[in-house]
């Protein structure tokens, strides 16, 4: 027996030195809430959750920005409504009644005073809409038409659609829309070109290879048929792959797009996560990278990809790990598919626009992830009736006219705010739910399971308990070597 050196004392020691310090963490987190309280907790999480707080931040952020936005553009509106009636109103009544012959020269004097004085005000509230010390309604040139000089808008958009069985209805939908999503975007001038590719989402499953069916073509009947000749089939026998919409996307960068058009990727699926613990970064060979580097590649080709996808599971969660790195949005699949393109033209309008817009909202966390607003001129001149006559009779005729085309100007530039309002709405709806998955995400790698914690922290303090007890022990132990001197 050994005496020099109480080993078995020194052991324990190790061990409540060992449960102390345990006992010390699981305290740390329990109290702190958090499970990564330094870097040394977790390095690669402490990496990893601080990119995602600078996001969910910038998103957060990006919220509020829109408000402000919203309230701007309100604020414009206001005025703009204002202007119309009653200003705008009485105006033309007033030029009606100056019409009538049974009016004399000075009956229409009076009139043409009150005309004057109405005038007078637009051009007052146009001069004094403002929105922190902004004017709104007082930006030249906002009624011009573009020069000759300008370029022309235009965008090429790829529609990515999957064709399995279950999205029989939503394609009939797109084919039932896609001739008001087109002229909505001629009629703002944008030039589009449109292409289509088609995937399946279930693997295996025979309609599992993307092809591309139609080159970018600018026939929108064509287009129109094409979506209408698309066999659906498969699905319901396998499991939700990622391989398939990732090869989809990928078929769709092979077009050869306009290099001074916006690109576009438009991607349709109502692919849900199954209860087999497949989802798009498990069961099928895909991982959470290649959707992060799908989404890389097509950001770095200046494409923006807009899912339009299920709503509910957590599906939604990683295909938008596709759509937000590029700007797109997220749509769901099963609201009404007209609003739903009617967002998408918006965009796209916006997109091809915000370059020479007059103010820019940030509307992202990211650098570019910004809306453009193009602010008007509703003073009497830009309107073309700040020289109004009543008198003679001609003049009275001539001013109708005149305030015809003016109310139908106010109209198209409130009609305008109207679509940036709903536009801001709903990228304000996105950027929140993004910040809740973002959030929910972070947490999981950041939070403390308290359940866990406390589990582990009664573990340490009996086996503190256990070893403090065998450490009296162990101090006895040597002097058993006393009986043998007796």
């Amino acid at each position: 027996m050994i005496i020099n050196r109480n080993m078995a004392a020194i052991n324990i020691l190790s061990k409540i030195n060992s449960n102390a310090n345990s006992s010390a963490k699981s305290m740390e987190r329990i109290s702190s809430g958090m499970r990564i309280n330094r870097a040394a907790d977790d390095a690669a999480g402490t990496a990893i959750s601080e990119k995602m707080r600078s996001q969910i931040r910038g998103l957060e952020q990006a919220q509020k920005n829109i408000q402000d936005g919203i309230s701007f553009i309100q604020t414009a509106e206001s005025g703009l409504a204002k202007i119309a009636d009653p200003n705008l109103h009485r105006l033309r009544q007033l030029a009606v009644q100056a019409g009538n012959d049974t009016l004399s020269s000075g009956d229409r004097q009076a009139i043409q005073n009150e005309v004057n004085q109405i005038l007078g005000n637009i051009d007052d509230i146009a001069d004094d809409t403002k929105y922190n010390g902004i004017s709104l309604l007082n930006v030249p040139a906002a009624f011009q038409e573009p020069q000759a000089n300008q370029p022309s808008n235009k965008s090429d958009i790829v529609f990515i659609i999957d064709k399995t069985g279950s999205m029989g209805d939503d394609i009939a939908m797109v084919a039932a829309n896609i001739q008001d999503f087109a002229t909505a975007l001629n009629s703002k001038g944008i030039n589009i070109q449109l292409g289509l590719v088609t995937y399946g989402d279930v693997v295996p499953s025979e309609g599992g290879d993307p092809i591309r069916l139609l080159p970018l073509t600018t026939d929108i009947d064509k287009f129109e048929q094409s979506i209408k000749a698309i066999q659906v089939g498969g699905g319901g026998g396998g499991y939700m792959g990622a391989e398939s919409g990732l090869e989809g996307i990928n078929e769709a960068m092979e077009y050869a797009f306009r290099s001074d058009a916006s690109k576009q990727f438009v991607l349709i699926t109502d692919a849900k996560v199954h209860d087999d613990n497949t989802d798009l970064d498990g069961g099928d060979g895909q991982s959470l990278f290649d959707i992060e580097d799908m989404a890389a590649r097509v950001k770095n080709q200046d494409i923006k990809l807009t899912v339009v996808g299920p709503a509910d599971g957590n599906v939604d969660v990683q295909l938008q790990r596709l759509s937000e790195p590029t700007g797109g949005a997220y749509l769901n699949i099963r609201g009404d598919f007209s609003s739903q393109l009617k967002v998408l033209a918006n965009e796209i309008v916006n997109d091809s626009s915000s370059e020479n817009a007059d103010l820019q909202i940030q509307i992202g966390a990211n650098a570019g992830e910004v809306y453009g607003i193009n602010l008007s001129d509703a003073r009497t001149e830009s309107l073309g009736i700040n020289q109004l006559k009543v008198d003679p009779w001609s003049e009275a005729q001539k001013a109708i006219s005149k305030l015809d085309g003016a109310m139908q100007q106010v109209s198209s530039e409130r009609a305008k705010y109207g679509a940036y309002e709903n536009s801001l709405g709903h990228l304000q709806n996105s950027a929140a739910v993004s910040a809740e998955n973002l959030t929910a995400a972070e947490s999981r790698i950041r939070d403390t399971d308290m359940a866990k914690e406390i589990m582990n922290l009664t573990k340490a303090n009996i086996l503190n308990q256990a070893s403090q007890a065998m450490m009296a022990q162990a101090n006895k132990q040597p002097q058993s070597i006393l009986e043998l001197l007796k």
